[in-house]
């Protein structure tokens, strides 16, 4: 699919549900680094409604758009949602923000200036967490051709988790983060990640060798990545102060 064409979709969705999209992107395995014939578009984007009066309502309003088809998932976040979950330093809104595949960029980076970063804390315990969440369900028994995915991101959570570890802020894609200078990957590793990664693609197979650096790779990990309590301190005054400013601008 082309760029355009999803362009296409997303006005077709502002015009559908009177919303304006201030930014969108793409996520998921295209920006990971590891996506192959069968992966889908996975878009993503935050938007504002045009009507002010729906955020003035006593009712509910729904801060989630979605649109699921054969090949594409697109889901949207209200600005409402986005800056809520960027009070909470959610790391999924900080992997669109960093997307390397853009298709509207009304000013993200006014959006969330001034705001500060993302806690290294939150970020390390959510990689830690989806390392031993997704290993413990899908990968401890055999490996086999289902799993490859899996096991793909039980590494790049693991890789993200040690940069953030030294204080640095993860790349998302996968081919980033082994090549960085301070992931610290002996080479029979990084090879066997790469061998994974045209494995996924469809090219060639793995050998008992290969899997078995993998596994001992991920175990070692996960034995070193535990969850710490973490502290925010963040001002919800600035954030109101930002929606409301957000309201009157971006059209």
């Amino acid at each position: 699919m082309k760029k355009q064409d999803i362009i296409e979709i997303l006005h077709r969705i502002e015009k559908a549900e009177d919303i304006e999209i201030l930014y969108a992107c793409e996520a998921g395995s295209r920006v990971w680094g590891f996506a192959n014939h069968e992966s889908d578009y996975d878009v993503r984007f935050i938007y504002k409604k045009l009507n002010v009066k729906d955020y003035l309502s006593l009712n509910e309003q729904s801060e989630v758009i979605e649109c699921i088809g054969d090949d594409m998932e697109i889901v949207g976040w209200d600005i409402k949602k986005a800056l809520k979950l960027h009070y909470k330093n959610n790391p999924n809104l900080r992997e669109w923000i960093i997307s390397r595949e853009v298709y509207i960029d009304k000013g993200i980076e006014f959006i969330f200036s001034g705001l500060g970063g993302f806690e290294i804390g939150v970020l390390k315990n959510h990689y830690a967490s989806t390392a031993h969440s997704h290993w413990k369900r899908y990968c401890p028994l055999e490996f086999n051709r289902k799993k490859r995915k899996k096991y793909l991101y039980v590494i790049r959570s693991i890789l993200c988790w040690r940069l953030l570890n030294r204080d640095i802020y993860p790349p998302i894609n996968i081919n980033e983060l082994l090549d960085h200078d301070f992931i610290n990957l002996t080479e029979d590793i990084r090879d066997a990640v790469i061998n994974l990664i045209d494995f996924h693609r469809g090219a060639g197979d793995l050998s008992e060798r290969t899997v078995f650096i993998l596994n001992n790779f991920i175990l070692d990990s996960l034995a070193s990545m535990k969850t710490t309590e973490t502290k925010s301190f963040k001002t919800a005054e600035d954030y109101d102060e930002r929606f409301r400013e957000l309201l009157l601008v971006c059209r």
